[in-house]
């Protein structure tokens, strides 16, 4: 994995963090570390450009987006992945050397409106369109019955995940 100096300890540390809320995402290229917080069903997509530090992550709750929705990109998997895709291009990234990583997917409780395994669809969806869109899925963080946090330093590619629950952090 490649990594990228940003400058100092107090550079790096004044370095933005932002949230990314539940059916959001962001776009970073300035080396921001973007959090999502109580991933259950969730699914954070984490995408990255080994050679760039183009970076990205959402937080989305549903698998597929019905075209008449008109409903944010971050909320749904498929249309989250295109969007991002095409906006780290815009920002300069490589679609070549893209990579993808997924957190969540947890079944903590069943949602009654969307039905059991509503993680798993989500996690499905998303292997199957970064597939379709040849984006290898570098490391996952999948499944359970806790939530996850994570945060990604977009400036090194560095994901820690939190579980709920525990007092271990994960790097992937």
């Amino acid at each position: 994995m490649k990594t990228f100096d940003f400058g100092s300890e107090e550079e790096e540390q004044a370095r933005e963090r932002r949230l990314v809320g539940v059916s959001g995402y962001h776009v970073s290229d300035n080396g921001e570390t973007l959090i999502a917080y109580g991933l259950g069903a969730c699914v954070a997509i984490v995408l990255w450009d080994t050679e760039s530090a183009v970076g990205a992550l959402a937080h989305t709750l549903l698998p597929r987006q019905d075209d008449g929705l008109g409903a944010s990109s971050g909320k749904y998997v498929d249309a989250a992945i295109q969007t991002m895709l095409r906006e780290m291009v815009e920002a300069g990234a490589g679609y070549s050397s893209i990579e993808a990583r997924l957190v969540g997917g947890a079944d903590i409780f069943e949602l009654t409106a969307l039905g059991k395994g509503v993680g798993e669809k989500n996690l499905a969806v998303a292997r199957e369109e970064l597939a379709r869109l040849d984006v290898p899925v570098v490391g996952e963080a999948t499944g359970g019955e806790h939530g996850r946090t994570v945060e990604f330093d977009t400036a090194t590619g560095t994901l820690e995940i939190s579980t709920a629950h525990t007092e271990d952090v994960e790097l992937l």
